[in-house]
């Protein structure tokens, strides 16, 4: 009787040993799928970051080149227009000059 005894705690503690280490087995799984998933989600957002910062860039130089070529277009027009004003004073002294008679203003 006292080996049967002995014989049922040996198999219960081996059932205990067996289920504990299923428990465990199972916990490593869990833990390993979630951090996988985590990886795969991490990865997707990384992804989705990065294109929506792309796209974030583009447009900033974009809106860099159009802002560079009006201040371009807005200087050579400044730039023609100080030539335009240059000729017209310059047009405006010459006219005075022929105007006078510096053969009045020598003697």
């Amino acid at each position: 009787m006292r080996s049967d005894i002995i014989n049922e705690v040996l198999t219960v503690e081996d059932k205990a040993q067996k289920i504990i280490s299923d428990a465990e087995h199972t916990a490593r799984d869990y833990i390993s799928d979630a951090q996988m998933q985590a990886n795969t989600l991490l990865r997707t957002r990384l992804r989705e970051e990065r294109e929506k910062n792309r796209v974030l860039l583009e447009q900033a130089e974009q809106d860099v080149q159009l802002r560079l070529e009006q201040y371009e277009a807005e200087l050579a027009d400044s730039q023609m227009m100080d030539e335009l004003k240059m000729e017209s004073i310059l047009d405006t002294l010459v006219a005075r000059i022929c105007a006078t008679d510096l053969e009045g203003l020598i003697s």
